[in-house]
């Protein structure tokens, strides 16, 4: 015997997961280090209380300068989407 009310929650379940907004990649572009800045369209700064990292934003050249200031950045939200990580920089 199949149970509707079962079949019926199992719908409602699945079709919230389907609905869900998730954990999206959003670009961002790094506009200030050392103290690290990295914009979210027009509004938006994080800084480093909102950022971990999974590469190495402040490298350097030969000549001291930092490689990644000014290139767009793929940052992955959790924690509601009030912190970030960094997975890498867009080529």
């Amino acid at each position: 015997m199949i149970d509707i009310n079962g079949i019926t929650e199992l719908a409602k379940m699945l079709k919230k997961r389907e609905n869900s907004d998730g954990y999206s990649p959003v670009i961002g572009t790094i506009i200030e280090l050392p103290n690290i800045k990295i914009r979210l369209g027009d509004k938006v700064i994080l800084t480093s209380a909102h950022i971990k990292s999974c590469i190495d934003l402040m490298k350097t050249n030969e000549d001291g300068q930092y490689i990644n200031l000014g290139k767009e950045v793929v940052l992955l939200p959790y924690a509601d989407s009030q912190k970030f990580i960094v997975i890498g920089v867009v080529m």
